[in-house]
């Protein structure tokens, strides 16, 4: 359409009849495209007739058919058209007129330069080249065009490079442009980037210190408190605070500081905490804390939601919740729907209750997991360790195995990776050893991820106790912390660590090592088929058998039941089980008869009692002997915090002298501690006082079914 608009004015020449002249040989040349003579003729007529003499030398350099063809001259010569036109008298106009030099051709025609200027200018579609066309067509109709193209190119240009540079170069010399917006926000994160590449703390504080505007200044803060507190211990928050008192994250250290000191929120800890930490800034939160520090706080549930009582039946947290567990370490796991999160003792979130698990804490941290990805969260609920593992261990020594790509390795606790992921399957690092796998086969590393014990064996214990229990071809041994072997890999069986002995058995004979593997009680005992299940030491004691009868032995070797039981029920009581034709009694530490044999079944003293059973029916005797609870329960169970739960044909609660507590009322008993005890009939529960026998709570329909005092 431009080129058709830009040629009219040829095609007015054929139809007008004008006096022929040098003027009118020009544009007669120009029609048959002779641009030679064209070109010489309007250079002659350009003082004479200057508008209609620099539109034909406009026309000429304007078409790309001629050797005269330049885009910036047919612009610089139709400006001057203009000009003329502009200027000239009236019979001027009418005399070039009639050549079809007119306002309206010129515009076309500087109208088709600037449309060829754009299409050149997109076809090279250089930073360069749209710059060329706005220095020398500013006032072109494409130049807003042109302009935002330009941007465009040179911020993506800008972006390609990725400098701070870069972008501030864009930013300076492209200041009304829609992407400097952007191109900011780049550079403060380039400036960021670049400055802080070492990652460490004092590239974070160089930044701060040079940059103090800019908006990542958080975020270097953020990694100084992340890079000072690696193993999220109380004397690095504690360094933490001193050393950067103006970083915004240093709320954050105090309460992570707090949580970790009090994470058990008694009234000891925070005590203790108030004396070492009087500067604390959130006393009044801590004076909370304090107060619900003594509250027994006990699960409870109305209209099929749960929340939490104090042991006078007061509703201390509301009933809102799908499900809830006890307390622990001062927080308490909560659930909606298919989510889990945590609350704390005053019923504040603490984790957000949006995961699809949570486990207990350790050091101070808790993994996490949703959608088949886990993390981990500190004790304020922030995600410390991203969710971006399929496993994750619990924070042991700083350290927790983490699976990626279906290879192990280990993250600290703010989840940089610091043992690459190389092992098929990986343990928690104990005293700065951890086992780890390849192919079936174990070895050991250490914090730096060196190798300390060969991947040479089937099985590794791991270092709790300081030695290692391990397996090779079938047999075991025990090494020590760098892998030397205190005990070689060729026996049937070898115990745990208990007094400072394990068990070893060889064939049908046994014996005790001791830490060094030193054999310090011979394989002078038979090895019965399961020795392995109750030949450990305990308090001191071992059970051993010779010649067929069971006796039980000291550290020392020395004999303290002489061998002429059947079997010995348990050596960690004030008095032993023992079995002798088919009945059960028990003994003194000095092996004398306490209480005959004449009972079915016993079992090992638990908090100072112990359960008989005779034709079915259980009872208990105290540490003296004697038989405090008759012979009378269907059911009876080991004591928990001196109490035993059982009774006939509903369970009740007994004390540590035998004294019925509790009716024997109702259908399952949960012992909450000393003085508490859940009791529940159907779906109904309620809690109940030891003392007295009372009820703290009742959920609504709850009945024993029988007339119970309140």
């Amino acid at each position: 359409m431009t080129m058709r608009v830009a040629l009219m004015p040829l095609v007015l020449l054929t139809m007008t009849s004008v006096r022929a002249g040098r003027l009118e040989k020009a544009f007669k040349a120009l029609e048959v495209h002779d641009y030679f003579k064209a070109r010489e003729l309007f250079r002659k007529e350009v003082k004479k007739h200057p508008a209609a003499a620099w539109y034909g030398l406009s026309v000429i350099t304007g078409r790309a058919d001629n050797p005269f063809y330049e885009l910036d001259s047919a612009y610089q010569f139709i400006v001057r058209a203009d000009l003329a036109f502009t200027a000239a008298p009236d019979k001027e106009r009418v005399a070039i007129g009639a050549l079809g030099v007119s306002h309206t051709s010129i515009m076309a025609q500087r109208d088709h330069v600037y449309e060829r200027a754009w299409e050149i200018a997109r076809g090279q579609n250089t930073v360069i080249a749209y710059q060329r066309y706005l220095d020398r067509y500013p006032s072109g109709p494409r130049a807003e065009e042109v302009r935002a193209a330009m941007h465009h190119l040179a911020f993506q240009e800008a972006r390609t490079l990725n400098t701070a540079a870069a972008y501030a170069s864009f930013v300076e010399r492209y200041p009304s442009s829609r992407e400097v917006y952007e191109a900011r926000t780049r550079l403060n994160d380039a400036l960021y980037a670049e400055a802080t590449a070492a990652q460490d703390i004092a590239s974070y504080k160089a930044f701060i210190a040079a940059h103090p505007d800019n908006p990542n200044v958080r975020k270097a803060e953020d990694a100084i408190y992340r890079l000072s507190t690696p193993g999220r211990t109380i004397a690095q928050y504690k360094a933490f605070i001193a050393a950067y008192p103006d970083n915004h994250r240093v709320p954050d250290a105090w309460r992570s500081l707090y949580e970790t000191y009090t994470k058990d929120l008694s009234v000891g800890t925070i005590t203790r905490f108030v004396a070492e930490f009087p500067d604390y800034p959130f006393m009044d939160e801590l004076v909370d804390d304090y107060r619900m520090a003594s509250v027994e706080l006990l699960p409870f549930r109305r209209d099929g939601k749960w929340g939490f009582i104090d042991t006078e039946g007061t509703e201390r947290i509301k009933a809102q919740y799908d499900w809830v567990e006890g307390f622990l370490h001062g927080q308490a796991l909560v659930g909606l729907g298919d989510r889990v999160g945590t609350i704390n003792r005053s019923g504040r979130a603490v984790v957000p209750v949006e995961y699809d698990e949570v486990r207990e804490f350790a050091e101070g941290t808790a993994v996490v997991e949703r959608s088949g990805r886990v993390g981990a969260v500190d004790r304020n609920g922030e995600l410390v360790v991203p969710m971006v593992f399929t496993d994750l261990g619990d924070l042991s020594e700083g350290l927790s195995y983490a699976e990626d790509h279906g290879k192990y390795g280990y993250v600290n606790a703010r989840g940089q990776m610091m043992i690459s992921p190389m092992y098929d399957v990986a343990a928690n690092f104990h005293q700065g050893l951890a086992v780890v796998g390849v192919d079936g086969r174990s070895g050991v590393i250490g914090r730096s991820g060196q190798l300390v014990v060969p991947l040479e064996y089937e099985w590794i214990e791991g270092f709790e106790r300081g030695l290692s229990r391990v397996r090779r071809n079938g047999r075991m041994g025990m090494i020590g912390p760098q892998g030397t072997i205190l005990l070689e890999a060729k026996y049937d069986h070898v115990g745990d660590l208990h007094d400072g002995l394990a068990l070893v058995v060889e064939g049908s004979r046994c014996g005790y090592v001791d830490t060094t593997g030193r054999f310090v009680i011979p394989k002078d005992y038979e090895a019965a088929q399961d020795v392995a299940a109750w030949g450990d030491f305990g308090q001191g004691r071992a059970e051993v058998q010779s010649a067929g009868k069971r006796g039980i032995i000291n550290t020392r070797n020395e004999r303290i039941v002489p061998f002429q039981y059947a079997d010995i029920g348990g050596t960690r009581g004030p008095l032993f089980p023992v079995k002798k034709k088919n009945k059960w009694g028990f003994v003194d530490l000095r092996g004398a008869s306490v209480v005959e044999p004449r009972y079915d079944q016993v079992w090992d003293y638990v908090d100072g009692v112990a359960r008989v059973e005779n034709g079915g029916l259980f009872g208990a005797l105290d540490s003296t002997g004697k038989e405090i609870i008759p012979l009378v329960n269907a059911e009876l169970a080991d004591a928990q915090y001196g109490l035993l739960v059982g009774g006939a044909d509903r369970l009740g609660v007994y004390d540590a002298t035998g004294k019925l507590v509790i009716p024997a009322e109702h259908e399952e008993v949960v012992v909450i501690n000393a003085a508490i005890v859940k009791v529940m009939n159907g779906d109904r529960s309620a809690y109940r006082r030891t003392n007295d026998g009372g009820y703290i709570w009742k959920e609504a329909g709850f009945s024993t079914g029988t007339m119970s005092a309140e």
